[in-house]
């Protein structure tokens, strides 16, 4: 097929071949029951009609099945039994809308979640109490307090509360109308990841599997990928919402964001995100080959524990892992063959999320609409009217 011409449209980076030979997909084999589940409690949710929290999911009652959230979380999280992917469904729906909702309102949304209370000491039960729809999860998550370690409770209060912020600063830029050319790079990203959700997804994730990765040895590594997944899936996103976003003027986008930077045309600005997409890919794989050749790790008795997580089927993925890498002669004395087990575990499943996120993006309406297919297989996205266009063909 031939390129269309460069104005008005522009080529997408290369995603998905950086993960050929490398990682594959899978789906859990709950989607269908899953998602029809889920979908049905979000409804409810959206229809209970409590005032301006509950109208915050209203515009997306119509369009929630072809958005796919469903499949989303069965890409993302293909391990997990149906009770767990369930609850991993309804909590990335549940930000994903809230997000979205944010981002792409008009005028821009609101505030439904105050930050007067001080959270300094707070738990992460307190402080979901204080979000109008998320606290719809609490009976739930009120009950990884005695599956869980302090530790990852504190990060995932600590998740939580950036997410918080975040999105307020969120709101602000977009009153503001600016295109954040105040924020370097590297801020934005972290401002970005932290308002995708994605930090606690992946704490939640950690839980609901019951992995137990509080590994001082390997605690700054496996803190380094997880941040360059948010970064790799915020990124994504960025640069395929790119299109929709220019059409109302959101300019909290990394594209925008390098345009007004770099003073550069949306050619050169989408090939820089891009380069930055496949820096983290790169530094993400690794990161992986070397924190998991480090440990020389081999299988451990886990596996018969009539309380392992459904991951636990997958190690045996892993033995030709740790077989065909060299070991090391003196692996790290400090990480048992169980701790080395939830890591290798772990690192699986933050692949399962990246390649999941990956392929759900083609199949959903959020970017693309109906044109998903033929964006992958072509890469070409063509510019809609921006908004002065968009008020002229409406006058």
């Amino acid at each position: 097929m031939s390129p269309p011409s460069a104005v008005g449209s522009y080529q997408l980076p290369d995603l998905l071949s950086h993960f050929q030979d490398y990682h594959e997909l899978s789906i859990n084999g709950y989607c269908r029951a899953a998602s029809l589940a889920s979908e049905k409690w979000v409804l409810d949710i959206a229809q209970e009609k409590l005032g301006s929290p509950a109208l915050s999911l209203l515009p997306f009652i119509d369009r929630l099945p072809s958005m796919k959230l469903g499949l989303l979380g069965a890409c993302s999280f293909p391990s997990c039994d149906l009770t767990q992917l369930i609850l991993m469904m309804d909590f990335c729906t549940l930000i994903v809308l809230d997000t979205e909702g944010l981002l792409r309102s008009n005028p821009p949304i609101t505030s439904h979640w105050g930050l007067g209370n001080d959270t300094s000491n707070s738990g992460y039960v307190e402080v979901l109490q204080t979000h109008p729809v998320l606290q719809r999860l609490l009976t739930r998550l009120s009950r990884l307090q005695n599956s869980t370690t302090e530790s990852w409770q504190r990060r995932f209060t600590s998740s939580i509360v950036a997410f918080r912020h975040s999105r307020q600063k969120a709101i602000d830029y977009r009153r503001e109308g600016t295109a954040l050319a105040h924020l370097e790079i590297e801020e934005y990203i972290g401002f970005r990841r932290d308002l995708s959700g994605i930090p606690f997804i992946l704490d939640l994730m950690e839980a609901v599997e019951g992995l137990e990765l509080d590994i001082p040895p390997c605690n700054d590594d496996l803190s380094t990928l997880r941040c360059l997944v948010g970064d790799i899936i915020v990124l994504t996103w960025d640069v395929f919402s790119y299109n929709i976003d220019q059409s109302i003027d959101n300019k909290i986008n990394i594209v925008s964001l390098l345009q007004s930077k770099r003073e550069i045309a949306l050619v050169h600005s989408i090939k820089e995100a891009g380069d930055l997409i496949f820096q983290r890919i790169d530094a993400f794989k690794s990161l992986e080959k070397s924190l998991l050749s480090s440990m020389g790790a081999s299988p451990s008795d886990r596996e018969s524990d009539s309380g392992a997580t459904a991951l636990n089927s997958l190690w045996n993925n892993f033995t030709g892992l740790f077989s065909a890498a060299e070991k090391p002669n003196n692996p790290h004395p400090s990480v048992t063959d169980f701790q080395a087990h939830d890591i290798a575990l772990y690192i699986r499943a933050l692949k399962d999320c990246l390649v999941g996120f990956l392929h759900w993006a083609y199949e959903t309406d959020i970017f693309f609409g109906t044109k998903g297919d033929t964006v992958k297989g072509f890469g070409w996205v063509f510019l809609l009217p921006p908004p002065n266009r968009h008020a002229e063909t409406t006058a």
